[in-house]
């Protein structure tokens, strides 16, 4: 027994049973930060983060070499009042109070760690290794040390978060002012508190105290511990309002790391890794707050944020103040502005949350969707008193969360836009950021609203915002000022809203054209339009800037037409004129008047269409044209292309040689990236609506029943059973239309993810028990399944084909023919008089390609995606997302191929005879590009700055590294050597799972969606809470005893973070949801 009197031996490892177990509830963190990467596994994510900490808590709470005599009864007693307070927080608390409520939690986090350290220097047995209640071996004077400064450290992380944080939640709540409040000689004053912090820290363990001293030493301590909280007040304080976001998400880093300093001092793994996650979470989220508010990181770290919003600072205006007036309007002209655009995009602020008013802009969003408008919520990082803090209240409101968009993605959207408003926000619109060098927001990034064609600001009062800073957006020209509580003025605009629609809205002299009781006939609003239209055609010609030209299909079997009549009359709005083919719409009724009238010039054959345009758009890849007597590639050098090309397949390919050969550039409609800002283009989804309604049409004219149930004198009859296989764009419009109709729809899809879609859209979705196989690929898309899942799947599908009226399948897999999912057995198992719509052109067996026959009395519809049955509505659409596309293509009136737009690049196959395609992955990520100035002109919206000149420390030597780099890695090299040199093999251990989870959890949270930022900060905190551990550490000591008591203190407020944090965050995920399409 000789050899454990060493305490570097293996008497410092756990039992395996019990390491395991550490191990296995490690990973369960692991996936809860990997799961809330993306809303749809955030969910899963949790419960993972919950199993692991059921794992660890209940594997020492059960070990009796931790737990024993009275701790076991004693261990439950204190965490029921802390799981209860929890629990009914995260229950009760609202979503505008989430900041308040983080806050506190970072702040329980914080004390639960300072008590801990307490309750252990006041153990009698804090100098050995106990087991089971006995003091197995003596610690050595090295691990002495370590624990010392790591209780240290516990107390004075920990106290400093509890007062800070304490203070934050007063100033969210409104209890204490959120203005600066600083402390003159503010250096001096850190110093001075650092400095008795570690004197007196010193003096606890030194000369005749040492652990256990209940006098002297704890006294010491407690000064320790006073003036760490007396500096966490003092900092916060010194924190504006607009500064919150930072603090919040340092003070829930700082919970995190005094974990982990609990871990080092108890020698225990879990805590130092989980902290590790913590502390790396929040300083994340802090250096993406300082960035998106241009403040400096370094000085946040230092204790020095809060100067960024002196009150000096604040008094300064921008020197190039617009002169002008401020425009009020009432609910009428707002409602009028909003139901005249095409679209809207709305920006949230804290103004929103004070008022409550999400549930009211919710509802605006809904009906202003439904008269065709496109709705869409911009989101400042810093909007609201914490990150995410928009997007939770969005969320809870039902906003879908795929049309909240983050600040980089949108920002090069304003000048498309037609109405901005701005609820409630006022220091992230500010247009000073840019203007005014001498601003305290100078640098800032900010929503660059005041490029759109019109905002309106809806605030309380023309106040400066929370920052106190002036914003000269207010007395634009093109900016409304609305005034009014957020949600009463709101919900005027909803119930104004209600009362229009597209066909019935106020002229320009204020009187209503659907009222019928006129008595003069007025013309309609549409007629009205092409008047002026007409009246402006001269001058809008003469600003024409690019020609587009559109040809008549070559293939004889497409009936579309690339763009409609109204689509030229809009890009000619845009200094766009579009040629047009004489014949080329008439398949779809759109006749050569209709364009010419439109704005369009029509002439008589495709060569001169081709000799007189920059950029010809088609709808079907360009192939060998008849009437050129050559491919149409050929004859467009040094020209522009866009329409599908399918730059995937074999044909693509060969295409994109021909157009190098050729000069001719490539922009493939088939390849635009399907993010949220590339909807408004998308064609694959605009023409798989179409497909997918038509589809059900189709059906139903062949079934020979009703589709809805009927109870009728001659009998009831049950509605006809639909069953659509494939849960994209098509089948969610075929399961729409087909319960529209009455009928009982249920749908199946690989991918799980789109269960809540088809549920909310009236279908039952089949779920099919595929243990962890993935039926998504990385895009969104289905992937090819195992041969046992594909097994259980033709089971499945024999079974629904005995029950259903009709079977629709839209399963497609990106550059891979249609899988065969409906085999003969399913067809002849069908009853008599069902019909089969095969729109994947391949799912089921026996489909011929475009033919309807009848097998064994199923009727099979050999239908595609190129909806030719209803060409002008899939041209209309279609030509709607190439109006939308030159947009974006198009800026300041000029054509702009911005390589570094992800929507431009990711679509581009051919460009100044380079081949492009595929893009670089970076470029089809979900998360836009930063804009760059790719115009070659000077960027007038932002001071011009000349560059700062590097300093010593950015210079690089010998071409590997910078000054500042090298010395980092010599202080790190001192500082292992040291470790190596004196420190215990315990704490090298430990130090190793430190600096992997650090850089673990770097990854692992640098991947996190910003609308889940919030939850993501609440899961931090219910981690954080993992110092439980440390109290049930200390309970069973002698029972009655300070550092029993404390161990009892310290699990009930840990337990407050791991009950409430890991609820309120599985709270906010459910309120998440997709749009329904």
């Amino acid at each position: 027994m000789s050899d454990l009197r060493n305490a570097d031996d293996p008497i410092w490892i756990d039992e395996v049973w019990l390491d395991t177990v550490v191990v296995a509830g490690l990973t369960c963190f692991i996936l809860c930060l990997m799961g809330l990467s993306q809303v749809p596994t955030a969910k899963m994510g949790i419960l993972y983060g919950v199993v692991g900490m059921i794992a660890l808590v209940v594997a020492y709470w059960v070990d009796d070499t931790y737990t024993y005599d009275e701790g076991t009864w004693l261990i439950a007693a204190s965490m029921a009042p802390g799981a209860v307070a929890g629990l009914i927080s995260a229950v009760v608390v609202e979503m505008t109070s989430l900041p308040e409520m983080v806050g506190a939690y970072n702040g329980f986090g914080g004390l639960a760690a300072a008590v801990a350290g307490y309750g252990l220097y006041l153990d009698p047995g804090a100098t050995f290794l106990v087991r089971d209640g006995i003091r197995v071996v003596e610690q050595t004077d090295e691990m002495l040390i370590v624990q010392a400064i790591a209780l240290w450290l516990s107390i004075v992380i920990g106290l400093m978060t509890f007062t800070g944080s304490m203070v934050a939640t007063l100033k969210l709540h409104g209890t204490i002012s959120s203005k600066s409040v600083m402390i003159p000689a503010r250096g001096l004053y850190t110093a001075v508190i650092f400095a008795v912090m570690v004197v007196f820290g010193v003096l606890a363990f030194a000369g005749d105290q040492t652990w256990n001293d209940r006098q002297a030493g704890i006294a010491y301590l407690a000064i320790v511990g006073a003036a760490a909280g007396l500096y966490g007040y003092t900092a916060v304080m010194a924190i504006g309002g607009g500064d919150m976001p930072v603090s919040i998400s340092f003070l829930n880093s700082l919970s995190g790391f005094s974990t982990t300093a609990t871990g080092f001092m108890l020698f225990n793994k879990a805590l130092v890794v989980a902290g590790a996650f913590v502390g790396c979470s929040g300083i994340i989220l802090t250096i993406i707050m300082c960035k998106a508010m241009n403040r400096n990181v370094t000085n946040v770290l230092l204790g020095g944020f809060g100067e960024g919003s002196s009150s000096e600072q604040k008094q300064a205006k921008s020197k190039d103040d617009e002169e002008g007036d401020v425009t009020i309007v009432e609910a009428s002209e707002v409602v009028e502005t909003l139901t005249s655009a095409k679209s809207v995009i709305i920006v949230p602020g804290y103004g929103m949350a004070v008022a409550k008013a999400q549930h009211a802009i919710a509802e605006l969003t809904t009906r202003l969707r439904r008269l065709g408008i496109m709705v869409r919520f911009a989101i400042h990082p810093v909007a609201g008193r914490m990150p995410g803090h928009m997007n939770v209240l969005l969320a809870e409101a039902h906003v879908p969360y795929d049309i909240t968009v983050s600040m980089d993605q949108i920002n090069q959207d304003f000048p498309s836009t037609d109405v901005v408003v701005i609820l409630g926000g006022n220091d992230i619109v500010n247009p000073a950021a840019q203007t005014d060098p001498d601003s305290p927001i100078a640098g800032m990034p900010v929503l660059e609203v005041w490029k759109a064609k019109t905002t309106i600001v809806m605030k309380r009062s023309l106040r400066v915002g929370y920052a106190g800073i002036e914003n000269p957006l207010f007395l634009k020209p093109n900016n409304r000022m609305f005034l009014g509580d957020a949600k009463e003025s709101t919900e005027k605009l909803v119930a104004l809203v209600g009362n229009v629609n597209k066909d019935s809205v106020s002229d320009t002299d204020g009187t209503h054209l659907g009222d019928e009781e006129t008595a003069v006939p007025k013309i309609s609003k549409e007629e009205k339009e092409m008047l002026q239209f007409a009246e402006d055609l001269s001058k809008l010609r003469e600003a024409v800037f690019l020609k587009v030209g559109v040809i008549r299909e070559v293939d004889p079997d497409e009936e579309k037409i690339a763009i409609v009549p109204s689509g030229c009359k809009d890009l000619m709005k845009q200094g766009i004129q579009v040629y047009v083919q004489s014949g080329a719409g008439e398949k779809g009724q759109f006749f050569d008047s209709m364009y010419e009238s439109n704005g369009a010039i029509v002439l008589s054959s495709a060569q001169q269409v081709l000799d007189t345009v920059d950029i010809l758009v088609k709808i079907r890849a360009p192939a060998f044209h008849p009437d050129l007597g050559q491919h149409e590639v050929d004859r467009m050098s040094n020209k522009t292309l866009i329409s599908f090309l399918g730059p995937r397949t074999e044909e693509g390919k060969t295409l994109m040689a021909r157009a190098v050969e050729h000069q001719v550039n490539l922009l493939a409609v088939d390849a635009i990236p399907r993010i949220s800002r590339a909807q408004s283009l998308d064609v694959l989804s605009s023409q798989a609506k179409v497909a997918g309604y038509r589809a059900v049409i189709q059906a139903a004219y062949q079934l020979q029943k009703f589709c809805n149930g009927e109870i009728t004198s001659a009998g009831s009859f049950e509605p006809s059973k639909f069953l659509v296989v494939g849960a994209g764009v098509a089948g969610l419009a075929a399961i729409s239309t087909a319960s529209n109709l009455g009928a009982h729809v249920r749908a199946f899809d690989t991918r799980l993810e789109t269960k809540e879609q088809v549920e909310s859209l009236g279908g039952h979705f089949l779920v099919l028990d595929f243990g962890n196989e993935s039926g998504g690929d990385a895009a969104g898309y289905a992937k090819v399944m195992s041969d046992a899942f594909y097994e259980k799947e033709m089971a499945l599908f024999l079974q629904q084909a005995k029950e259903v009226d009709v079977i629709i399948t839209t399963a497609a897999i990106p550059g891979r023919p249609a899988p065969v999912l409906i085999q003969a057995e399913h067809v002849n198992a069908m009853k008599p008089g069902g019909v089969i719509v095969d729109l994947a052109g391949g799912n089921c067996a026996l489909t011929r390609p475009k033919q309807t026959y009848v097998h064994n009395g199923i009727t099979i519809i050999g239908s595609d995606m190129t909806n030719q049955a209803m060409n002008w509505q899939a041209s209309t659409m279609y030509s709607n997302n190439i109006v939308n596309l030159f947009g974006m293509l198009c800026k300041d009136r000029q054509l702009n191929w911005n390589a570094n737009d992800p929507v431009i690049r990711g679509m581009t196959c051919v460009w100044n005879g380079d081949i492009l395609f595929p893009p670089p992955e970076s470029m089809t990520a979900t998360a836009a590009a930063p804009q760059q100035n790719t115009s070659g002109t000077k960027n007038t919206t932002s001071p011009e700055k000349k560059p700062n000149k590097p300093s010593f420390l950015e210079h690089r030597l010998w071409d590997l590294a910078s000054v500042r780099e090298l010395l980092l890695v010599g202080v790190l090299a001192i500082f292992f050597a040291v470790v190596a040199a004196f420190a215990p093999v315990v704490f090298s251990q430990q130090l190793g799972y430190f600096i992997l989870a650090a850089f673990l959890g770097y990854y692992l949270i640098e991947n996190v969606n910003s609308a889940l930022f919030s939850p993501l900060m609440s899961t931090s905190n219910a981690l954080s809470g993992v110092v439980i551990l440390g109290g049930l550490l200390m309970i069973s000591v002698e029972i009655g005893s300070p550092t029993s008591t404390l161990g009892c203190i310290s699990t009930c407020v840990a337990a407050i973070n791991v009950f409430g944090g890991f609820a309120v965050s599985y709270r906010m995920l459910l309120m998440f949801n997709k749009e329904k399409l």
